[in-house]
């Protein structure tokens, strides 16, 4: 499998599927229910922690408020990589970390 993002998924649009709440400093904090499926989602109410807790960086956070279903995963990437000049791959992480927050239901893309 090709590690490079292909022309399919640079063309989606990320947009945040999960609330977020403030965290230290400038970061956000995620909040994801640990049961997505809603014929499980009873099973929330039985749980002590409910929610899945993911405290971003100040990349993390970055990126996650440039997905603002406005601009497609290319665009983010350009982003990114304006952000952080001297790293070439920056782009290139912001893609594969887009990847894993929708992997993990934290973001939509359509």
């Amino acid at each position: 499998m090709n590690a490079f993002p292909d022309d399919t998924f640079l063309g989606l649009v990320p947009a945040q599927a999960v609330e977020a709440e403030p965290g230290e400093g400038d970061t956000v904090v995620l909040i994801r229910p640990k049961i997505l499926s809603p014929r499980w989602a009873w099973l929330l109410k039985l749980m002590k922690r409910p929610h899945f807790r993911v405290k971003l960086d100040a990349r993390g956070t970055a990126l996650w408020r440039a997905c603002d279903s406005a601009r497609t995963v290319a665009q983010v990437m350009e982003a990114m990589a304006r952000a952080h000049p001297g790293e070439a791959d920056a782009g290139f992480r912001a893609a594969l970390f887009l990847r894993e927050l929708a992997r993990g239901g934290f973001v939509r893309l359509s």
